[in-house]
């Protein structure tokens, strides 16, 4: 059986009764002929001349022999004739209508030089002069005695009587003549040919075109979870638990806003120092709104209560003596005290740290206090007792919105919580840069964020880069394929974010890239890790650190 291309003829064809004679045609070369034969069927062609004009093709077939060399095919159904008083060619069907059809011999020949230049352009065939025939034919019609033109003599054309010996037809017609100057086509003309014929292709998606569209159905997916809010008027305490890109950041946000916009003096608080700073970005001009970490509230608030605290401390400072003295504060000055208090990212406190927080509402009996947590992110704090004791939300963030599908495949594995439901578009796929012996994950990283740039696919504020340690960030300097970087408490729009995972805890870009993950062993880590990107996140390292983090999920993870 003859190599034929496509594999199968497409549907739409078989159902086109007016290309039953092409499908019959199809089916004897691919039964007929040897396998040493490549057959291309419906071959379409764009051309212009010197001049700017331009012309377009279809060869019904090509036919390839690596001895025997080429031969384009026009297939005409029906009973042919050519009209006598305008050389008009035309075909009758059954049922006795006549249509106007093209000359096929012409079409074969036009086929077969514009075929000829395009080879005769590769490097391989440069300057050899190919064997090639041309002709048509004509399954519905019977072989006349004479030639139907003086360029379409009997021999370059078969008709319904040559159909059962459709092979011998084909290799005598590829065969006859005796030019001196042809050559074959040869193993190399066979493979050009097909690269130059194979409509098989995969294009690399414009990640532009993608961030735009998905980031335009995450935005709308996410906007949708508002309303979860009216179910917390009446709850005066409420913890809301959700993954990552669930939303909770977004509903921390509008709680807080809302709560301020009625006059009611709001506290917005987080555990990581970028977050907060984003936190007061998407915040401003609420004047009733306070937004900051829970260290330099707790800070903040004792200098103004005029609260003494040690220029220096260790690791206790942070733990015990700065909470201590935002509930001095409060108590030495109750209007620096809250209405409502919403805390975002509330698995990073203690729950000594969250009891101070409460101590700050002024009136316990109409204060609001809410607590936004992840149950799976418990990077910075191991205690759970407060938040247990708090009312649950009946409503549970399940929805992923901020990620894409594919992305949230990956995440999903390192997640312990509730299982979360990604609602987001498909994505790109989760890419690999792998970094062979002797190459720098640093190259191989700024030549394709390079590469994403210089092509316009992505802007410089839309990218982070995000290391598993902080070693990794020493090197990277202060600019990245020319444009300036900053660190994820000084975002600004124009610079690429640099900063570690666990600082970047809480925030999201549309385009991330993670480096130093050899660093990324503990699961909680990797999944905070592997959820920051909204859209595209690619994976810099070496394959097996790679594999570990895509794959190898029971090996290092849950």
């Amino acid at each position: 059986m003859a190599r034929m291309y496509p594999r199968e003829v497409p549907q739409h064809v078989l159902d086109n009764p007016k290309l039953s004679s092409e499908v019959r045609v199809y089916e004897r070369m691919r039964d007929k002929l040897s396998g040493d034969y490549n057959c291309y069927y419906s071959r379409s062609w764009h051309e212009a001349d010197r001049d700017g004009a331009e012309f377009d093709g279809e060869a019904d077939f090509i036919v390839a022999h690596a001895k025997y060399g080429l031969l384009f095919l026009e297939v005409k159904g029906g009973r042919v004739s050519c009209r006598e008083k305008d050389g008009q060619w035309l075909s009758e069907d059954r049922d006795g209508f006549k249509f106007r059809i093209k000359n096929p011999i012409s079409q074969a020949r036009s086929s077969k030089h514009h075929f000829l230049r395009r080879l005769n352009t590769s490097r391989a065939l440069s300057g050899r002069f190919i064997r090639a025939r041309h002709g048509a034919i004509l399954p519905g019609s019977v072989r006349p005695r004479r030639a139907l033109a003086p360029d379409a003599p009997l021999e370059i054309i078969a008709f319904g009587d040559d159909m059962e010996t459709l092979d011998r037809w084909i290799s005598h017609r590829m065969t006859e003549g005796d030019d001196q100057r042809e050559s074959p086509l040869g193993l190399d003309g066979l493979r050009a040919l097909e690269e130059l014929l194979s409509s098989h292709f995969e294009l690399k998606a414009h990640i532009g075109i993608s961030l735009a569209d998905d980031a335009r159905t995450i935005e709308r997916l996410t906007a949708e979870q508002s309303w979860i809010l009216d179910s917390l008027a009446d709850n005066k305490e409420m913890a809301i638990s959700g993954g990552a890109g669930s939303g909770k950041t977004v509903l921390a946000v509008e709680k807080a806003i809302r709560s301020a916009a009625e006059g009611r003096r709001t506290l917005l608080t987080c555990y990581n120092a970028p977050l907060a700073a984003h936190l007061r970005a998407v915040t401003q001009g609420n004047e009733c709104l306070v937004v900051a970490s829970f260290h330099a509230l707790c800070r903040a608030l004792a200098q103004k209560a005029g609260v003494e605290l040690p220029s220096h401390g260790a690791q206790s400072m942070f733990d015990h003596r700065l909470p201590d003295a935002l509930v001095e504060a409060v108590s030495n000055d109750p209007d620096l005290g809250f209405e409502t208090v919403v805390i975002d990212e509330g698995q990073d406190f203690h729950d000594s740290w969250l009891h101070a927080l409460r101590l700050s509402i002024k009136d316990p009996e109409n204060g609001g206090f809410y607590v936004f947590y992840d149950d799976n992110q418990r990077l910075f704090s191991p205690e759970n007792g407060f938040l247990a004791a708090l009312p649950e939300s009946s409503i549970a963030l399940t929805r992923n919105l901020r990620n894409t599908r594919r992305i949230h495949a990956l995440m999903a594995k390192w997640y312990q919580g509730r299982r979360s439901i990604p609602a987001g578009p498909e994505g790109e796929p989760v890419g690999s840069i792998v970094c062979r012996k002797g190459e720098t994950v640093l190259a191989r990283l700024k030549e394709r964020i390079a590469q994403l740039l210089s092509s316009g696919q992505v802007m410089p504020g839309q990218i982070a880069v995000l290391s598993g340690t902080g070693d990794a960030l020493t090197s990277l300097g202060e600019k990245i394929a020319s444009k300036p970087t900053c660190r994820a408490d000084d975002v600004r729009p124009d610079h690429i974010v640099v900063d570690t995972v666990r600082r970047f805890k809480g925030l999201s870009r549309p385009c991330v890239f993670l480096i130093g993950i050899e660093g990324l062993t503990d699961p909680e880590l990797v999944y905070v890790a592997t959820s920051r990107a909204n859209i595209l996140l690619e994976l810099v390292g070496r394959a097996e650190d790679i594999a570990r983090l895509k794959q190898e999920v029971e090996a290092a993870g849950p």
